[in-house]
């Protein structure tokens, strides 16, 4: 794999989409939907991001496997910068989402990574408060509060996974206090189905939401685990099940979903509350 120069690895289309140019591939944007509750309705309001590489055209899916943690390390640093210019090319009326964004653990100098993607928000036009810096593979790690106090000096929430969460609770004061909180898929499928784990859940979504982090709840699949999730009072859902990822720039539904259709008819309607 041929590594350009960080000024050439990423070019910008006839549409004003951005893609990054690792040959023999192109890099492109994937944006997951994230929804909220608006009364009985769910409407989409932030975007999650990934980066999907392509050869000739066509998906290579197993790229990622036979790369070493070099070029890993690098298809990353590229991915979180298509994710940032792209954002407002997302293809409907009022692309006004918000971001969530991971920084991975490969990143060797994560306070200057976070002010490099923050500069470049800024300088595609996109407000930094918009943007929200997932540090769960940093909760552990020295650089872990000077991390979250430059965020907040500049506007920029942070994120951690449920994890992370626990594991920094307490550890610095107001400033290591995430304004949102993820449970990812692995642990929604554990949860759903164990009547004992979903009442830990309420109580766990409960406490977070007293703290003041929102709570996301992640990898919705069906029916089921959607009822669960919102019974439990999550305040941000996702899963293929109320939007698979679509490429930057292709058409988006971003009209608001109603929960008694998602959840079908004949289902035991859970109440949603504001």
């Amino acid at each position: 794999m041929h590594r350009p120069p960080a000024g050439e690895a990423i070019a910008v289309d006839e549409t004003g989409l951005s893609f990054g140019i690792v040959e023999p591939y192109r890099l492109k944007t994937l944006y997951r939907p994230i929804f909220a509750r608006r009364g009985e309705m769910l409407a989409p309001v932030a975007l999650s991001a990934e980066v999907t590489i392509e050869q000739g055209g066509r998906p290579a899916a197993d790229a990622f496997s036979w790369m070493d943690a070099d070029e890993r390390t690098w298809l990353c640093w590229v991915g979180r910068r298509l994710a940032i210019r792209n954002l407002d090319h997302v293809g409907c009326e009022d692309p006004a989402f918000d971001l969530l964004l991971e920084l991975s653990a490969d990143t060797e100098e994560p306070c200057l990574e976070a002010d490099a993607l923050l500069a470049e928000a800024e300088a595609a036009g996109i407000a930094q408060t918009r943007v929200c810096l997932d540090l769960s593979e940093f909760a552990g790690a020295g650089a872990f509060g000077l991390l979250t106090r430059g965020l907040e000096a500049k506007g920029c929430s942070f994120a951690l996974d449920l994890a992370a969460a626990s594991n920094s609770c307490g550890a610095g004061g107001p400033a290591t206090a995430p304004a949102l909180v993820r449970i990812p898929p692995a642990w929604t499928r554990r949860i759903v189905g164990a009547v004992d784990l979903l009442r830990v859940l309420r109580l766990l979504v409960s406490t977070l939401r007293q703290r003041g982090a929102l709570v996301q709840i992640e990898g919705i699949e069906d029916a089921a685990q959607l009822r669960a999730a919102v019974a439990a009072g999550a305040d941000r859902l996702a899963g293929d099940y109320l939007a698979a990822p679509a490429l930057a720039g292709t058409d988006f539904d971003d009209s608001p979903r109603a929960f008694a259709k998602l959840i079908g008819a004949h289902s035991n309607v859970v109440p949603l509350s504001a």
